[in-house]
């Protein structure tokens, strides 16, 4: 009887794993967006970037993450930032942090905030409150700020943001919006995104969207889904592409694992995104579809239907005429 009760709790114990391990699985979020940007500045490579959209359907939030390393033309600059916002792309925290290292001096930024979100009721007239804590080369400054208005958003998600609007993305669409700058803790006013038309992105079609952020011009490509496929800035020239392959936008420059492992809880493979799914169709088309030899003009393929044909034909008897005198004698 021992031994039995024994048994029965290991297999019960077993049960147990594998339903929690199950429901971790399904607990995970389901990954909008990741790719790996390759960051230029006239035409010359100084750095990459990593970016991750998230939206968990269990807590129904939104979630980014973003990672940036440039080399000493582009800075000397390590960034990272972590977003979340509930599923009306309301604030609810992030944490950004820079460090930038020049002529053996490091700068270093870190930003915490956090959102007070009010319980919406006719009664309840208070405003989001915004609680961040800065850290800046050892100095700490706490800003506390109630939100202008309920439509303030992070910056980050404002590709979702038009998305969710009711003109959505489209040409000519005209886009006015308040929103936080995570490197400053800061309310932007009166932004505006315009989409100016339709272009063709390395072999992508996007929407042209002219972006008015913080007195500064961006020009950003995005496909219907809210792809990010380039980043254009015009004051600085800095160009931010979306590559199909990682290595293609780490290059020589330092990749640190562990950092990026604790940032995004595994290291991204940049593989969520339009440009790497192209690059796996063309790779699986070459697969299914070989190539015929050229040299002798054999269709895609032949060879393999001949060998097919050759086993579902049944072998013709030989004809009388045909056998040779010693076969007959026999």
């Amino acid at each position: 009887m021992i031994q039995k009760r024994r048994s029965w709790k290991k297999i019960a114990l077993i049960f147990n794993l594998i339903l929690y391990s199950s429901l971790d699985v399904w607990a995970q979020k389901d990954v909008l967006f990741e790719g790996f940007f390759k960051v230029l500045i006239n035409k010359q490579h100084i750095g990459y970037s990593i970016t991750r959209y998230e939206y968990d359907p269990k807590s129904k939030n939104f979630y980014c993450t973003v990672f940036t390393r440039t080399g000493a033309l582009g800075g000397n600059i390590i960034e990272s930032l972590k977003a979340v916002s509930d599923a009306n792309l309301v604030p609810l925290n992030y944490e950004y942090t820079t460090l930038i290292t020049d002529n053996q001096k490091s700068t270093s930024k870190k930003i915490e905030a956090k959102f007070i979100v009010p319980t919406k009721n006719k009664k309840n007239s208070k405003k989001i409150k915004m609680i961040a804590s800065v850290f800046q080369d050892g100095k700490l400054t706490k800003i506390e700020n109630d939100l202008p208005n309920d439509e303030v958003f992070l910056s980050y998600f404002l590709v979702y943001k038009m998305l969710k609007s009711k003109v959505g993305i489209q040409t000519e669409s005209r886009y006015t919006y308040d929103s936080i700058a995570e490197e400053k803790a800061a309310v932007i006013k009166k932004s505006v995104a315009t989409v100016t038309g339709v272009e063709d992105v390395n072999g992508v079609k996007a929407y042209r969207v002219e972006n008015k952020f913080d007195e500064n011009p961006f020009l950003s490509f995005i496909t219907d889904k809210g792809e990010l496929i380039k980043v254009v800035t015009p004051t600085t020239g800095v160009v931010a592409e979306l590559v199909a392959k990682p290595n293609e936008a780490v290059g020589e420059f330092p990749f640190p694992t562990n950092t990026l492992k604790e940032l995004y809880g595994e290291v991204p493979l940049g593989t969520a995104n339009i440009q790497s799914k192209k690059l796996k169709e063309e790779a699986f088309k070459s697969v299914t579809e070989p190539p015929g030899d050229k040299k002798f003009g054999t269709p895609a393929g032949a060879e393999i239907q001949s060998k097919i044909e050759t086993i579902q034909k049944p072998i013709p008897k030989l004809d009388k005429e045909l056998v040779s005198p010693k076969s007959k004698e026999k």
